[in-house]
């Protein structure tokens, strides 16, 4: 007895030492030395079961090994303690001493069901433990289940954490179920709850002669969206004035004439923030009575709005404007596509006829302001956009090309213009007011810009001093034309800032102006209902805002809160794109595709396909040299040959992998003989899972590390996320990712029994 005891003391005695409380001048000698130990606090993240790392926004990241992590689940805050490494391949290794704040109050996962109890089996193998769910709180759950489940009791020792399933999100062969898990992983709700269905149930949908609003039903106007748009939000009116400028009319709907401040719609939209577009659904902010039904300007029907009459000058600017809250009545629903053939092929519909002097004034509109804004130095991105098309089952069937044309360009430039007049009349109202801003490059993305500028050869130089627009333009334009155009357009787009919501103006660097704001799209946005209240709070109308409105500490916290939401909803759109896409691309493994290397790692390069589709070539995979990741120019050079891969680069690969649950597609370079090998080595090499698990997926290559490069679409009128919001990849300067030997093990094939699991 005494000698296990002792054993005990010694053990505990070296995890002492080794985390840094006792000191030890010879193996049998322990003291404890009053020393300050070197603590941070960062986000703990977790890399399969077996480690994970603290990151550090400013600092090296810092590993924790499986039995040093305590009771910290992925992403949760920690406090962390650095202790001395055994490690050479990490700087730095720390032991969590603290939780600070816990990042998984709910969990998706796959219910195991035993005779006494049960398990959710989290689908992110990250969070590294299972959750115990008393058979009093599955909601009757059948085993295979997937569920969301609710941690009511975090982890404690060597016990696991508890919960109950608060959702039965459906079982293995339901249609849907795929999307349902990722919307619940980003906790995006499925219905409105019953106080909001009772209240939209209440909504007055007649409209009723007002003669305090301007009416202008006698206007022709148009609205012009997508042929599978269903909330309308804004129309448009144009004509030439006997003096030569134009009248250009942009007609919002008037949203926060139904929708009361502070009442239960209101609040579920405020908690939403956005309208969610994902790959087989909507998630819309307002309940359907209003986003497609009576807030919808749908055509030949009175509709109350909120419009804003600019005269436009030969020079695009704003000579004289008027914001007030109408009536109005839309001509005609038209297409994008219609639009575009109406206007550059000459092909009109017989119904159409009738508006296209209308539209030929606003396409010569929309082109003056155009070049008014290229004369500024806004930027102009032209980024290829794919659509995943699915069948009645959500299988997808296809990926098309979604080209960007001048009908598109043309409700754009009509938004832009209403944003930036809004914006400008509530900045001189000398209130606190709502801005969409967008700051300038900061100088660690200058910096990484200017390298890959000087490899591309592009002799131009950016200084953090005066940096404009219109440098970042000069660039994109000597390219436009050659193969490095779209590899500069990426570019320059991870160098810019992210856009977002703030009551502070400081511009909008991308649209090179001092002044801008959102709104355009109230039924989909709520900073645009939030702007549309303080436009009828400065004219002092009758209804549609409080006196919350227009306090300083209510805007602050809600422009805050709704460019939250925003990175939510962009983050959840594109985890179910990507999650299409590889499913897409399940049945040609083993094919040979030709495509261009679009981004460089320290562990690899990313290509992508014709059809959008993009992947991974690990440096694992890359076996004629050893290659390494030269920062200073962005290439890998491989040590041997001094073979270089850089970006723009078309390049020959194979399809060898595409793991639908993890949204991972994994290419090797060239032609491959058996391919079964080559996945073996995928599932087992080390260097390859850790890289993978840590940026494999487009999130987390888009969304961690320390340089913030995120990417985004376009910051118009049609969008709930903004075309300047940059991702980011880690790089590590002048490290090889691949290790000279790549020896496979064979994973164990002993597991304990599932009714052993400890609690």
């Amino acid at each position: 007895m005494m000698k296990a005891y002792l054993e005990m003391f010694i053990r505990s005695a070296k995890m002492l030492a080794r985390e840094g409380v006792l000191t030890s001048s010879r193996p049998d000698v322990y003291q404890y030395a009053e020393q300050q130990h070197e603590e941070y606090e960062g986000i703990y993240k977790g890399y399969r079961k077996s480690f994970g790392f603290v990151i550090m926004p400013e600092d090296e990241d810092i590993y924790v090994a499986e039995q040093n992590k305590g009771t910290a689940m992925h992403n949760d805050k920690v406090r962390v303690r650095v202790i001395p490494s055994n490690y050479t391949k990490h700087k730095r290794e720390g032991i969590i001493v603290d939780v600070i704040e816990r990042a998984n109050e709910t969990v998706v996962g796959t219910y195991d069901r035993q005779q006494h109890f049960g398990f959710v089996i989290p689908d992110d193998e990250r969070i590294g433990t299972d959750i115990f769910v008393d058979l009093k709180n599955t909601l009757d759950a059948r085993s295979g289940a997937k569920v969301l489940v609710k941690i009511t009791k975090w982890p404690e020792g060597d016990k696991k954490p508890e919960g109950i399933i608060t959702e039965i999100l459906g079982y293995k062969g339901d249609v849907g179920l795929d999307i349902n898990c990722i919307m619940a992983n980003h906790k995006i709700p499925f219905n409105f709850p019953d106080d909001v269905i009772k209240a939209s149930k209440k909504i007055d949908t007649l409209i009723h002669e007002d003669p305090a609003r301007w009416d202008l039903r006698d206007l022709q106007m148009v609205t012009i969206d997508g042929e599978d748009a269903k909330d309308l939000d804004d129309a448009v009116s144009g004509r030439k004035l006997p003096n030569g400028n134009y009248e250009l009319g942009v007609h919002i709907a008037d949203v926060s004439h139904y929708v009361v401040s502070g009442q239960a719609i209101d609040n579920e939209a405020y908690k939403r923030g956005t309208s969610v577009y994902l790959v087989d659904r909507v998630v819309p902010m307002l309940p359907e009575v209003l986003s497609n039904g009576i807030c919808s300007l749908n055509a030949h029907e009175d509709r109350y709005a909120m419009t804003c009459m600019m005269e436009i000058d030969k020079d695009g600017k704003v000579a004289n404007y008027r914001i007030r809250p109408s009536i109005i009545h839309v001509g005609r629903r038209c297409s994008y596509k219609e639009v575009y053939k109406a206007l550059e092929e000459n092909i009109i519909p017989d119904d159409l006829q009738d508006f296209m002097p209308m539209l030929h004034d606003l396409a010569e509109i929309s082109k003056i302001l155009n070049r008014m804004r290229r004369r500024r130095g806004a930027l102009d991105f032209d980024f290829p956009e794919y659509k995943v098309l699915l069948d009645h089952d959500g299988t997808p069937l296809r990926i098309v090309k979604r080209d960007r044309t001048m009908a598109e360009r043309l409700i754009e430039e009509c938004m832009l213009i209403a944003n930036e007049t809004v914006a400008t009349h509530l900045k001189n109202t000398h209130r606190t007011s709502v801005y969409r801003i967008h700051e300038n490059p900061s100088e660690e993305k200058l910096d990484l810009f200017q390298k890959v500028l000087n490899y591309l050869g592009q002799n131009l130089v950016l200084s953090t001093d005066g940096v404009t627009p219109r440098d970042f333009q000069k660039i994109l334009d000597v390219v436009k034309g050659q193969d490095i155009e779209q590899v500069a357009q990426i570019m320059t787009l991870r160098s810019m800032q992210q856009a977002k919501y703030s009551i502070n103006n400081v511009g909008h660097f991308g649209l090179a102006s001092t002044c801008y704001t959102h709104f355009t799209s109230p039924i989909r946005r709520y900073p645009d209902l939030m702007v549309h209240r303080l436009l009828k709070a400065d004219m002092h109308w009758k209804n549609g805002y409080s006196k919350r409105d227009v306090e300083e500490a209510f805007l602050a916290g809600a422009v805050e809160h709704s460019s939250i939401q925003e990175q939510v909803a962009t983050e959840a759109e594109r985890d179910t794109v990507d999650h299409k896409k590889t499913q897409y691309m399940v049945p040609f493994v083993g094919e040979v595709f030709e495509g261009t290397i679009s981004s460089i790692t320290s562990f690899g390069m990313f290509v992508e396909l014709e059809n959008g589709i993009d992947g991974l070539v690990h440096m694992s995979m890359m076996n004629d040299d050893y290659y390494f990741f030269d920062e200073e120019h962005f290439v890998l050079v491989g040590k041997r040959t001094g073979k270089t891969y850089h970006l723009g680069e078309k390049v020959t690969v194979t399809l060898v992998k595409a793991d639908v649950e993890k949204k991972q597609i994994d290419f090797v370079l060239g032609e491959v003989n058996n391919l079964m090998a080559i996945q073996e080595q995928l599932q087992n090499g080390s260097d390859y899972a850790s890289s993978r698990d840590g940026y494999g997926s487009r999130k987390g290559r888009k969304s961690s590390g320390k340089t913030s490069k995120k990417s985004s679409r376009r910051d118009s009128n049609k969008s709930s996320h903004s075309r300047y919001d940059t991702f980011s990849k880690k790089s590590s300067k002048g490290r090889s990712s691949r290790k000279k030997s790549n020896k496979t093990t064979k994973r164990s094939q002993s597991k304990k029994s599932k009714s052993k699991r400890k609690r």
